[in-house]
Parts: C-alpha cells; structure tokens; sequence
C-alpha cells in the first residue's frame, strides 16, 4: 500500500503484474482483505500510527478432511452428520456432508493439541474415537478418493479498528482482517459478504459527493452489530479450561442459558428453527430477548 506524504491517507498499492514488473495502481479507496490483515497493519506502522487492540481467543484448533465415495449401500435416512465431543474433557468433533458426484466430505477436528493425523489410517482411528460411531461406521467401508487436508488455526481475534481516534482515508480492511473466526462455526465468509453489503449501503447513501470521507469510522461503528452474534459463538470455547484470552465475566450464566436454549430446541421445532436462523447470521441474537422465549429458556434452566 502507498500513502500520502503526511499518511493522511493511502493513494494505492504497488504490486507485481503478470509480466513480474512491479506496478503501482494508484486509487481512491484500497479494501483490504487479504485474510490475515498484514498490508494494513504494515501501512499502519509505517507511517507511524497506532494498531488496533486485539481481543483473542486461543483454541490451537486442528481438522483433517477426506472425500469419499458414497457406498451403494450407504444409509438413507440422515443425509448430514455433526458430532461433538463430551465437553470440557473431549474436544473432538466431526462432520459429514453429501457433496455432488455422489461424495461425501468428512471433516474431524480437535482442540488444544488433540488434532488428527495426516493419514488415512490415523484419519479413521480419530474417526473412531468420536463420542458416537455414525461417522466412522460410515466411512470405514467406503473408498477414499483422496488425500487428507489439514489446518491448522491459532485462535479467533477480534481488531477493535473502532477504537482508534484517527485511520487513514482511503483504506478498509474487511472480512477476517478485523475480525476471523473459529471455522468449525461456519460464520467467518457469511460476516465478510454481510460486511460487503455494508460498505455498498455507506457508499450509496453518501450525501456530500465525496463517499470516502468518513467511510472507514462509520464502517467500523456499524459493523460491530455483524460482529456481535458471530463473536459470541466463538466465546462458547472459553467452556474449555485450556482457552487462552479474557473470559467474560457472565460466561457461566451465558453458558447455562445457551444449554437450556438447545434443550428446548430439541423439544421444540420453531425453537430449533429460530436458533438456526441466529447460528447462520439470518436473524440477531437479540431474537432471544423475545420475553415468552425468555421464560421458557428460565423455566428449562430451573429445571436443571
């Protein structure tokens, strides 16, 4: 990325084209998301300004995925599996989902170290060890048809770019480079399109002609509420001891309504939709505020 003189603003980056020559672009606003954040925070210190502070949550998460062929005598009355392990003391989980071509994808993963091996003999012994057999008796009678992928992820942080008195016009980051996700939630690409229909709404409701002044403040300041449903799911891995980062003070009563909440999902059909609807970012969390849902989760929680 380029700045002006006084790093008041970024003019546009430089970069190498296809020929291997290195080209400058220049540009009015430069949106960065590149995943990890780095031509930001490197723009940042070079021009002599103030990081974001971070909030983190560290998991040392690990998954391993294979594809397989579904067997002709493959069970039909599930078409998905998810497992999760008995926490705190297990953190191993799975999942399988059809793919086209007859496929299913199959992904095992643990937490804090416990993490599967890169071969297909240790990829069925993890599978064997998850809290219930659905997905390795699945598997293990069906032919693998490629090698075992694997990730590696650190923990979820949070840049609070809110909290910064002044950021350099021209410049937004985007998608994981403030905010990335622990993948197992499925939400970090669903926050990244909610963000772009964001930034499309800031800069069609400009109303001085000059879209980019103030744009970055404002986005910051409005996309927290995208942040917010997204950021507590990932703090539901504080239920481990071994997590790194601030707890919240309130996770306990958190987390007892968030168990009560899932016990009357099962007992109810509208409920399990509703918390569906909030884990895949189609309704806010505030949904459960709703008093009779309030009720009915206190009641459940007395029960226990």
């Amino acid at each position: 990325m380029l700045a002006s003189p006084d790093g008041a603003a970024v003019t546009g980056v430089r970069c190498e084209n296809d020929s291997g020559a290195c080209e400058t672009i220049a540009a009015d606003l430069v949106v960065d998301a590149s995943g990890r954040g780095a031509p930001t925070l490197a723009l940042l210190q070079s021009i002599g300004r103030p990081l974001p502070e971070e909030t983190t949550i560290g998991i040392d998460l690990g998954y391993a995925t294979c594809i397989f062929a579904i067997p002709d005598d493959a069970s039909t009355d599930w078409k998905g599996v998810m497992t999760f392990g008995q926490v705190p003391q297990n953190t191993r989980g799975g999942l399988m989902l059809p793919l086209e071509g007859n496929r299913w994808m199959v992904t095992v993963a643990g937490l804090h170290g416990d993490v599967p091996p890169g071969d297909a003999e240790g990829f069925l012994t993890y599978a064997r060890s998850l809290r219930t057999p659905t997905i390795h008796n699945a598997i293990s009678r069906a032919k693998l048809l490629d090698g075992v992928a694997r990730y590696r992820f650190t923990g979820s942080v949070r840049r609070h770019f809110e909290r910064l008195d002044v950021f350099p016009r021209g410049l937004l980051p985007i998608g994981d480079a403030i905010c990335r996700f622990n993948p197992v939630y499925g939400q970090g690409m669903s926050v990244a399109a909610l963000e772009a229909c964001l930034l499309k709404r800031l800069l069609e409701r400009s109303e001085d002609g000059d879209p980019i002044a103030g744009l970055a403040p404002t986005f910051f300041a409005e996309m927290q509420s995208l942040i917010e449903t997204p950021w507590s799911v990932a703090m539901l891995d504080f239920v481990f001891p071994e997590t790194r980062g601030q707890r919240p003070a309130d996770f306990e009563t958190t987390l007892k309504f968030g168990i009560a909440l899932t016990r009357l999902a099962a007992e109810d059909p509208a409920v399990h939709r509703l918390t569906l609807e909030v884990q895949h970012l189609l309704k806010p969390r505030s949904v459960y505020r709703d008093p009779t849902l309030m009720q009915r989760v206190l009641a459940k929680m007395a029960e226990a």
